[in-house]
This record gives structure tokens, C-alpha cells and sequence, in this order.
């Protein structure tokens, strides 16, 4: 009696297993990526930076959401404060170490970095912030061409790393991202 139960019981559990085999391949970061879409095509659609480079850039800069920086201060990009002062849409700032890119090398350091009530605040301040800036202004000429916005950001300082541009375009490609362009 309890052999054929248990039969029972594993049968039942490869049958779920094959109609639903999402619940046992999971993918830990699907929820990231999905959630993090959403507030991208939202920033897309009021300053033009195109979806799948945000949500690239979020993977990259908090490690799938999972960064104390992420986690602690819902900044998803790594943006710092100037001068201590946090901008329209960051409700303050805080100390995180960090490490940066010069023409001797990288080094650990540390930052006065963002605050943001919300990963949609987050990411709209990522927007504005890249749209504002001046010294961005090239890349809004490839809104339509998520690759080349990339390179236009990075070219003009955007972040250190000097491969920075490829490491935002390969995850684009591995994760499939461009599909949250507009």
C-alpha cells in the first residue's frame, strides 16, 4: 500500500513537472528583468533612452537588482549625487564604496551615490539624467539603435570601464532586451 502511494505521489510530481516546467527551470532573474522592463519603457517613453540599454545597464551596475546599492537605496544605475545634492527626483544621497577607471588603472574608492524611494523613481532619473546632460546629447541621434546609443553614452563618459559599451551590448544580445524597445 505505502509503495503504491508513493508511486502515486511521484507520478503526480513528473506529471506537474512536464505540464509545468517553468516552476522547476525558474529563471532567478526573469522577475528582474520583467519588473525592470516595465520601468523602462516608462522612462523610454517620457526622455527616449532606449529600453534595453536601461535594462541592461540596471543588470550590469546592480548585478541583477541584487547590489547593496539596489537593495538598500533603490539605485538600480549607480548614479552619484553632485556636490552632495541628490536632484529633482532622489530623495538623498549615501556613501557606497565603489571602484573607478583612469589612465592609471582602476582603483576602490568611494562615492556619495543616489536615493530613490522606488525602482521607478530610479529609472526615470536615469532618463532624465542621460537626457539633460549635454554631454549625451549625441547618443538621442540612435534612440532607434540601442547598440550605438550605448557607445555614444559611454564615448562620452558615462562610465570608466573601458569595456563598458561591449559588456551592456552582450547582455542586450544574451537577455534578449531589445524586445522592450519601442
Amino acid at each position: 500500500m505505502y509503495l503504491r502511494r508513493s508511486l502515486q505521489i511521484s507520478a503526480w510530481i513528473i506529471l506537474a513537472l512536464t505540464i509545468f516546467p517553468s516552476a522547476a527551470h525558474a529563471d532567478p532573474n526573469s522577475d528582474f528583468v520583467e519588473h525592470a522592463g516595465g520601468s523602462a519603457k516608462a522612462s523610454q517613453w517620457e526622455y527616449g533612452v532606449p529600453s534595453s540599454v536601461t535594462v541592461a545597464q540596471a543588470i550590469l551596475e546592480s548585478g541583477w537588482g541584487k547590489s547593496g546599492l539596489a537593495v538598500n537605496e533603490n539605485n538600480y544605475f549607480g548614479i552619484k549625487c553632485r556636490d552632495g545634492i541628490p536632484g529633482p527626483i532622489a530623495i538623498g544621497c549615501a556613501e557606497y564604496p565603489t571602484k573607478e577607471c583612469d589612465a592609471q588603472g582602476c582603483y576602490d574608492t568611494t562615492g556619495l551615490f543616489r536615493k530613490y524611494a522606488s525602482i521607478e523613481d530610479s529609472f526615470r532619473d536615469h532618463g532624465r539624467f542621460l537626457f539633460e546632460s549635454p554631454r549625451y546629447a549625441a547618443a538621442f541621434n540612435y534612440s532607434h539603435d540601442a547598440d550605438q546609443f550605448v557607445r555614444e553614452i559611454h564615448a562620452a563618459g558615462y562610465a570608466t570601464d573601458p569595456d563598458y559599451s561591449n559588456k551592456v551590448i552582450r547582455i542586450m544580445q544574451q537577455q534578449d532586451l531589445y524586445r522592450f524597445n519601442y
